[in-house]
Parts: C-alpha cells; structure tokens; sequence
C-alpha cells in the first residue's frame, strides 16, 4: 500500500447534521384530495369497463373534468358495444321512466308497463347473449325519477349493464344508487384537483416541451388542478403569447392571464350585467368569500343561481358552510374593471365594508401568483390623476395595510428600492408588521446587523395589530413566524449559524404541529407557508445542510401553496445545490431555464444568481467548453453586462438569499474567464466586504474557495474565521488550514474526504485542485467516490457485496423505501418520488419495523446508522 491510504478507509471527520425535517406543512403529497396523476380516475374507470371492477361507477368532481375522464376512458372501449347516455332534466323528473325514453326506443315492439317486464325486456336489450353489458351513462341523476333509478339500479346489480353516475358531488346520488355503492356494486371514484407536480405534467403534454416551474403552477394555481381547466387555460396561454418558447423551454410572459375564449373585456362584462348582478360581483371582489346563506338573507338568492351558472362565481362548502367567492382573477380583473364613475360611487362603501383595504392586498397577491407585476403594483396607486397618486386611506389600519400590501408586493418581484421608499414615506411605519417587512428587505440585501436591530425593537410578546378574520391574508401568526425566519437568516449569515439551524428545526415543528391539530389555513396561509420556507432554504444553504436544504427545495416544488416565485426560488437553490456539488450539466440546464423565466419576471437578484450559475457550468467535468449561450456567448459576460445596465456604479450585488452565492460562483469562475489572480482577487474582496458587514458565514466561503485553489497563504484567516463559525464546512476547513499550518497530509486528506461527505465535491471528481497535487492514487480515488456518492441524491447506494445485512429478508420495495427514509425522506417524498400513495408506503414501512422489530421510524435510521460506521471502522 504506498503512501498513507490507510486513512482513506478510516471513518471521515464527523460534520454536524440536523435531524429530518418533518414538512408536512408544505402539503407536498396527495392526501387523498388530489391525484398524482391525470390518467388516474381514467384507469380506474376503463379496469371497470373492461370487467375487471364491479357493475360500474359513481364519479364525482366537477363537470368538465367528469366528461373528460369518461370519454377518455371510452377510448379504449371496443367499437361495437353499445353505450347509452340519460341525462337528468325537468321532464325526466316528473315523466315515469322519462329518462329512459332513449333505451326504449330501441326496442321492437311497445314496453311493457308494469317494472317487472321492464326489466326483462331491458335486460335482453342491454345485454343481449354473448356480448357484453352495455355502457350505461347517467349524468344529473338528482333530475330523474324514482322509477328509472330503481330499474338502473337493479340492471347494475345482476351485471346486464355497466353503470356510470357522475354528478358533482356525492350528496347528489339518490338513495338506491348510493345502497348499491356501501354495497360494493358500483365503485366511488372521484376526479380530484392535480398535484402541482401532475399538473406540469399535463402542461409539458398540451405544450408539447418542457414548461417552466413556475409557469406550471401559475396555471395550477388559477385552473384549480381541474384537468379540463389546466387543458383549456395552457391552450389560451399558449395562442395568446403569455405562454411561449425561450430555447428549449416554454416560459410564463409578464402581463395578465388570456380571459376564457368564451369571454371578452371585464369592464364590458360588467356594464352589461344587471345592476344586482355587478353589485354582487363587486362586493365579493372587495370583501372577499362571503357566506351563501348570509347573501341569500340579504335578498342575493337569484344572483347567486344566475352568476354560478354562467361560471362568474363559484360556490364551495367548506368547514364554516358553503361559501361564494371569485377566483384568484376573476376577483382581481373585477377590482381592475371597475369603471371611474362607479368606484366613486363605492368610495363610500369600499371605506365602509373594507376599511383595511384587505380587497386590494388580496387582489395583488392574485396578481403576483400569476406573475402579472404591472397590474399589482398599479392597483395601488389612483389613475384618474395626473400624474398617478398612491391611493390614500382615511384610517391607520387602511395605510398600515395599504403599506403593507404594496411593499410585499415589489419585494415579491423584486423591486427592493421601491418597496423601501413606501415604507419610508409611511407614517405607520413602527407597527409591527411594517417593521418585519423593512427587516425582510434587510435580509435580501445581506444586511444582518439591521435585521437583527428591527427585530430588536419588537417588543418580546408582540402581537401586530392587523389581522384578518379567517387568515386568508396575514395573521399575527404568520408575522410572528416570518420575524423567526427572518431572524434565522441574519443568524446564519453572520456567525450563529447554530442558533439559526435551531430555529429552522423548531419552525418546522411548530408547523407540523400547526397542521396536526387542523388549523394551519387559519393560522398561517399556503402563500405565507411558502415564504417562511424561502427564507429556511436559506439559511439551510448558508450552513452547508445541504441535504436537509435539497429535502425542503423538493417539498416546495410538490407542495401545494401556490406561490410561484417559491417555487422559482427552489428551483434556484437546487441549482446552485447541483453545481457545487458537482453535478454542472443539470445545473447549468435548471439555470438556463431559471434565467429564460426570470428575464420575463424581473427579480434581478435571482436573475444574477441564475447568470452566475450558468457562468460556473460553462464547463464540463472533462474540461472541454460547453457553450451555454446561443452562439458560444460566455453567460459570465453576460452577467457583468447585465450588472452594469441594472446597477448604478456604486451599487453592489445584495450578499442576501443567494446573492452572496452569486458573487462566490462568478469568483470562482474568474479562473478561466481571466486568469487565477483576477479569481483571487475578486474571492478575497468578496471576504473583505463580508467581514465588514460582519457575515461570517460568507467570509468562510470566499477564503475557502481561494484556499481550494491554492492560495495557501490564507491558511491564517481560514482558520480564524473557520472557528468561529458554525457551518458543516467549518470544522473540515478549519482541518484543512491547520494541515497546510502544521504541513500535516493525513490530516489534509481527512478534510478533503470529509468536505466530499457534506456534499462540497464539485471540484474533487476532477482532481484538479492544488491542495489534492500531493494526495496518493489511492486517496485520489477515494475522493472521487466519495464524491460521486454524495453528489447522488436519493437513497443510500448499496454496499460492493450487495445490500447491507440489516435488510436480508426483506423485498425490494422494502428495502427501496428503507434507504428513502434513512436518507431523510419523508412518507410524502417516498410516495412522489416512487409513484405510489402514502398509505401504500405506510403498509410498507409497518412490514418493515415487523421484519426487523423495529418501534418506528427513529429505530430504522439508528439501525442503518451504527451498520455504517462499522463498515467505516472496517
């Protein structure tokens, strides 16, 4: 064996994990109220047509999604059997036998009156000898009568026909029909809403190419998860330009969703109702959902009937009773389209109804979801001025919310000079609320001194004053959570990377016992949830937990919140994950992607962050120039120019978020863009200007990377800043700069492997680091599978000689699902990423902790964990 390659088997330096993160919050799984697949009702309904199920079905969900799912499933019936279709209807209700009237016609003589010989007759007509039953296909069964029902029922039973109800909901199947479903002859079926994930699916299918994430779930989030919806609504997107092709990938244009084919201008809309029908609208547009039997108390009855029916309004039954609402657009394009005569005249009644100004908040947060930022910030300023004036409230809590609403929405698309100057010029500005707004701009800007002083000046039990009734907006639980998170992010940038992790792990349960006990919705909204998590990937990134930060990316992308730029944001960060990692070509194609969306959106921080990743995967593992830009232009240089159009001469990149991240990426990049000086020079004035802002955490990363590329000279502040941090990386480099100090190469190469373990191995699998010149054939090896493994994400790899001993006797989706859940997965996670439900990963987990007699989860992880180090210790 030549040289020291016995500590290349030697148990690497320990890096301090966190536990698995719960996530639950995130609602990342189906849960039973949403399918994974838009094929799934289908298969359930064609294994039924081709006899493998009962007598038939009751299909439940709404209208369009019902009909798509039937004819789909049609599709794979042969030709020559026959199907029928009743339809419920005034006459069918009040004529005996009404709704038969189609099948009857068929027959060859009169029918017989009496239900006896009705049944026989039918029966020998719907399912003649050697053939199959007929299809049987009944819609609106709550419109026909007894009569038929009995008879359909009763064909359904003895299996001369297959009968297929769909109705909207399941209290809308008569009595005989709903026996035959507890019985077991006809199979409940439900078209649930799409997962966000099932949904980008279904629009990459539509457009015919890969669809942006955040274009996916705009269109999730306004179409509901209705298939058909989700089908017509990328169809519009697409005719109309506001969904179109960057490269390779289609992206969501700035500017407001296409109206329906079927509708036409807002405002037109408007006028042309009648006075109580606009009246209603405009009232749901400003006071949001109200209770159906409050309107119809108030003499709404008729509109109500008259607007759900041509699709104006929608009414839901939720926990409180049936409530009528608009949706996300309709709501904002009402506010939008009211015309100037007639908002004065609701002036009056707007101060009245909605002193708070909650109507304009909500609709700009619809505005934002679907990445419309024109409109949004338009709403709050009044137009029938020259030049526009921001819209003026008489009372504290309408300028309070007023200020509130407008500065999250330009932090939301990124216009971080205009949200400051609204809260400047607001008197309100010492509430609470507002106060961890101004801290959430210092976080973006990397300014953790003035986060932790805003948050300072919130006194210990601060309750903000506004708060909406049925949290749909903000409540003060959502404030207070979103001051920890902030707080977190100031922690982890400067040099309590320790405290920031811990308020990470105590949000999360906290949440996740929010959502145990049912009230999360009225505690903290989806969108806000959302939030909460951007700033955790965060600080989960700046302390190096990078598979902790991986988990939370992928539980934003499936979870359904509805939060576009979430969900763009966790794309971002997965990118930069897979590019220091060392997995370049995936990141520099999910940054490619990121940048085609986020030039349509703005952002520029991210914008940058998106550029310098791709300026860092300009190369390939081998070393040979992979040209990202359409004719081999350098993205690097694109980022500079970039910098230079949108930034003044002394303004610098904001280090918070990922900025800091950007900056580290575009240094390292210098080293082929210039030369290795100009790469050090810009890594050690990137650590200047951290240290004087006083974030340690970025100070580390910018010394270490020069470090990593030889310039050993830096060994000194390596370790000085290395200990007094706490990220994963921080011990193995305070290791590494001792090594180079003390001319130490076993401990050298004990860093390397450890830093490849944590996840930090973008550079080792090319062996082109200076520090690795000196490592022997054996050790160099080992970093390159160390590398390799950790760069992999997903379950454990298996060991040389098979899989380890502590899964002998179990199957393979046993042991599939024990790696997941050593790995940190959670039941949601296992479920999407294997394709199968959460009760199905649960049965086999339960065989799992049966076979090795195991109490649960924690005993699972323990087990895998003592089997490694003794393998390590081998």
């Amino acid at each position: 064996m030549d040289g020291p390659s016995g500590s290349a088997e030697q148990a690497p330096l320990a890096v301090p994990v966190i536990p698995a993160l719960d996530l639950s919050w995130l609602e990342s799984g189906a849960n039973g109220r949403w399918m994974d697949s838009p094929d799934e009702a289908v298969r359930a309904l064609e294994s039924i047509f081709g006899g493998d199920g009962p007598g038939g079905a009751i299909l439940t969900g709404e209208l369009g999604d019902r009909r798509e799912t039937i004819e789909a499933a049609l599709a794979s019936v042969p030709a020559d059997r026959a199907v029928f279709r009743l339809h419920g209807s005034a006459f069918a209700s009040a004529t005996p036998y009404g709704a038969l009237a189609i099948l009857l016609s068929g027959l060859q003589e009169a029918p017989p009156t009496h239900s006896h010989g009705l049944m026989r007759v039918l029966s020998e007509f719907l399912c003649p000898p050697g053939a199959e039953p007929a299809i049987v296909i009944v819609s609106q069964p709550d419109q026909i009568d007894a009569g038929t029902i009995t008879v359909l029922a009763q064909l359904a039973q003895i299996h001369h026909i297959t009968l297929v109800v769909h109705c909207e909901r399941s209290t809308d199947v008569p009595i005989d029909l709903a026996a035959l479903r507890r019985l077991g002859t006809l199979t409940g079926i439900t078209v649930w809403p799409l997962t966000p994930a099932a949904s980008q699916s279904l629009v990459e299918e539509v457009a015919g190419g890969p669809v942006t994430r955040f274009a996916a779930t705009v269109l999730w989030q306004h179409s509901g998860g209705s298939i058909q919806r989700l089908r017509q609504l990328t169809r519009d997107c697409i005719s109309s330009g506001k969904l179109r092709r960057s490269g390779a990938d289609w992206v969501l244009d700035s500017g407001p969703l296409p109206r329906p084919t079927s509708g036409g201008d807002p405002s037109a809309m408007l006028r042309g109702l009648p006075v109580r029908q606009r009246a209603l609208l405009e009232m749901l547009a400003i006071c949001g959902p109200m209770r159906v039997g409050d309107l119809i108390h108030t003499g709404y009855a008729a509109e109500l009937d008259e607007l759900e029916e041509t699709g104006a309004l929608e009414i839901r039954s939720e926990h409180s009773g049936r409530v009528a609402q608009l949706s996300a657009v309709q709501s904002a394009e009402t506010m939008a389209a009211i015309e100037p005569d007639r908002r004065r005249e609701l002036t009056a009644t707007l101060e009245m109804l909605d002193p708070g100004y909650l109507s304009v908040l909500r609709a700009a947060q619809d505005f934002v979801a679907i990445g419309n930022s024109t409109e949004a910030v338009a709403l709050f300023f009044d137009h029938e001025r020259t030049p526009a004036q921001p819209i003026r409230a008489a009372s504290v809590m309408g300028r309070m919310h007023l200020a509130w609403a407008e500065t999250r929405t330009r932090f939301m698309v990124g216009d971080l000079e205009g949200a400051e100057a609204v809260l400047k010029n607001c008197p309100e500005r010492s509430a609470a609320a507002l106060i961890v707004q101004a801290a959430a701009l210092a976080a973006v800007r990397g300014d953790a001194r003035r986060v932790h002083a805003l948050l300072d000046s919130l006194p210990e039990d601060h309750l903000p004053d506004p708060q909406t009734d049925d949290g749909a907006i903000f409540t003060r639980e959502s404030i207070r959570c979103r001051a920890r998170a902030l707080r977190a992010e100031a922690l982890a940038l400067s040099d309590d990377q320790a405290g920031a992790i811990q308020i990470v792990v105590e949000l999360d349960r906290e949440l996740a016992g929010f959502r145990n006990l049912g009230i999360i919705n009225d505690l903290i909204g989806p969108f806000e949830r959302a939030l909460l998590a951007e700033s955790m990937l965060t600080v989960l990134a700046t302390c190096g937990q990078l598979d902790r930060c991986r988990d939370l990316a992928e539980a934003v992308l499936a979870g359904q919140h509805g939060n576009p730029y979430a969900v763009q944001y966790a794309d971002l960060v997965l990118a930069v994950l897979e590019a220091v990692s060392g997995d370049q070509v995936r990141a520099g194609q999910r940054a490619a992607t990121a940048v085609a969306q986020l030039e349509c959106l703005g952002r520029p921080q991210d914008l940058e962050t998106a550029l310098a990743v791709k300026a860092y995967c300009a190369d390939v593992p081998d070393g040979q120039q992979r040209p990202l830009e359409a004719g081999g232009v350098d993205s690097s240089r694109v980022l500079e120019s970039y910098a230079q159009e949108n930034r003044s001469a002394d303004e610098v990149q904001p280090l918070g978020r990922l900025g800091w991240m950007a900056e580290l990426l575009l240094g390292w990049s210098m080293g082929r863009i210039h030369s290795p000086k100009a790469r050090t020079a810009r890594l050690v004035a990137l650590a200047d200007r951290a240290a004087a802002e006083g974030l340690r955490a970025v100070e580390l990363a910018a010394v270490s990377g020069a470090f990593h590329f030889g310039e050993t000279w830096l060994a000194p502040r390596l370790a000085e800043v290395a200990a007094s941090t706490q990220t994963v990386a921080s011990v193995p480099h305070l290791m590494l700069a001792h090594s180079v100090l003390e001319d130490d190469p076993e401990q050298l190469f004990q860093a390397l492997e450890s830093l490849a373990f944590a996840g930090y191995s973008g550079h080792f699998e090319q062996g082109d680091l200076p520090l690795m010149q000196g490592l022997t054939a054996p050790q160099l090896r080992r970093l390159t599978e160390v590398a390799g493994a950790a760069r992999r994400s997903g379950p454990e790899p298996e060991e040389p000689g098979g899989d380890p001993v502590w899964m002998f006797g179990l199957t393979r989706r046993e042991k599939e699902i024990s790696r997941f859940v050593v790995s940190g997965k959670t039941n949601a996670m296992i479920a999407r990423i294997s394709g199968i439900s959460i009760r199905t990963v649960e049965g086999h987990l339960y065989q799992v902790y049966a076979k090795l007699q195991l109490k649960g989860r924690a005993d699972l992880i323990r087990l895998a964990a003592v089997h490694t180090t003794q393998r390590h210790r081998q």
